[in-house]
């Protein structure tokens, strides 16, 4: 497996998880039904570039939340649970890696092969974070130096068994079951550099709608997979976030009955519906909670998304926690940048920032919870309305809120 890779890594195996797998393959649990689990935004860096760096933590701190110093523990629980849960396949929508280390795609596909050994098919789209990267680097004796990054070739050789090349880069059709295809859209930009911006261009709208129509005529129910959004899912994240082109793939999704597009890229666990048409934004898995989503094609013909939270099982002790503490100080310690006031004063407003951005990314966050508004830390905020968070929190809080953690299409 993987044969582009030249060394990969097998991790041990849980007796607890195998034997869930075991049990789950001899019950025949819902054989009529079709499950996917989903993550995205690994942001995975091999633990050579970066292991007892100093300078690396430094480099996390300043950055949105990443637990990038946990990847090798968070690797290995997602591999536990891709066993216990058993889905019929995993999708990954891209950022991969941290930026674009050749080490950290043939670490990961390493990781991948033993998911597949398990008889779980992989599946991958590059983001916006994997190929042609400016800057991959590693971190070591007190210094940061340039590492060796990935081009196209080298992705389509190091995920030879995770993908297909296409007529629109790596866009390609997962047949998960005779029922339920994933259309994998590669919307990331790389061809010369990569930035952050994803586009859906004329090619891609010729090969997605050959899919779909092969789809139609075969009776397979189709879902849609991209790094980028497909819809805008609030004023905070439409630059950059949501594609160039994306009113051309919505069109396109709507004439042929595709209903949901899974996606990453925001880093927020965050759900856009406009009609009949959705798309599930999967938080990064790098980031506390460290969400995945399991999406079901149930035997009636309902689509079931559920995101979920990798809980104690797989995680070593306390790590979670930790996880959470290291997004709520790298928040505070920004949010203390920002504002004035007495020591109490800037600690309570810290504090309720990490809470507001905790529940945010989440995905947990509801403008229906009046504890937010009613909090005195709230208006110690407010008395600072010329600072940049309470600017972020005014928009998250004019936003309608759903459910972002689950949703139902019917057929």
């Amino acid at each position: 497996m993987n044969k582009g890779c030249s060394f990969w890594y097998k991790p041990p195996l849980r007796a607890a998880a195998l034997l869930f797998a075991a049990l789950l393959a001899l019950s025949g649990w819902a054989a009529a039904d079709t499950r996917l689990m989903v993550v995205s935004d690994l942001h995975y860096l091999e633990p050579s570039l970066y292991r007892g760096s100093d300078v690396f933590l430094q480099a996390l701190r300043r950055g949105d939340g990443k637990a990038a110093q946990y990847g090798e523990e968070l690797m290995n629980a997602l591999y536990q649970t891709v066993l216990y849960e058993h889905p019929d396949a995993l999708i990954v929508t891209g950022d991969l890696t941290f930026n674009g280390e050749k080490l950290s795609h043939l670490a990961l596909a390493g990781w991948f092969a033993s998911i597949e050994e398990a008889g779980i098919p992989v599946w991958v789209i590059p983001g916006n974070h994997d190929i042609n990267v400016a800057s991959p680097v590693g971190y070591g004796n007190g210094m940061i130096y340039r590492a060796e990054g990935t081009s196209p070739e080298a992705f389509a050789a190091v995920y030879a068994d995770c993908l297909e090349t296409g007529e629109a880069g790596f866009s390609y059709v997962a047949k998960v079951s005779d029922e339920l295809w994933v259309a994998m859209t590669d919307v990331a930009i790389y061809q010369d550099t990569a930035v952050t911006p994803g586009l859906f261009s004329s090619g891609h709208a010729a090969w997605l709608e050959g899919v779909l129509k092969n789809a139609r005529e075969e009776g397979a129910r189709v879902v849609t997979a991209t790094h980028h959004s497909l819809l805008v899912h609030t004023e905070l994240y439409r630059d950059s976030f949501v594609m160039s082109g994306n009113e051309k793939m919505a069109s396109l999704c709507r004439t042929y009955g595709v209903k949901m597009n899974l996606s990453g890229h925001l880093h927020i666990q965050h759900i856009a519906r406009d009609g009949e048409l959705s798309d599930a934004a999967l938080g990064a898995f790098c980031m506390w909670p460290h969400r995945y989503a399991l999406v079901t094609l149930q035997e009636d013909g309902t689509l079931v998304y559920d995101a979920k939270a990798l809980d104690g099982r797989f995680l070593p002790e306390g790590l979670s926690d930790r996880s959470r503490e290291w997004f709520a100080g790298i928040t505070a310690d920004k949010a203390k940048a920002d504002i004035s006031g007495t020591r109490d004063e800037i600690e309570m407003m810290a504090e309720y920032a990490a809470r507001f951005n905790l529940a945010y990314f989440s995905g947990t966050y509801s403008k229906d919870d009046p504890s937010w508004t009613e909090d005195p830390a709230y208006a110690l905020w407010k008395a600072q309305w010329n600072t940049s968070f309470i600017a972020y929190m005014g928009l998250v809080m004019n936003e309608d809120t759903g459910d972002n953690l689950h949703l139902a299409i019917g057929e």
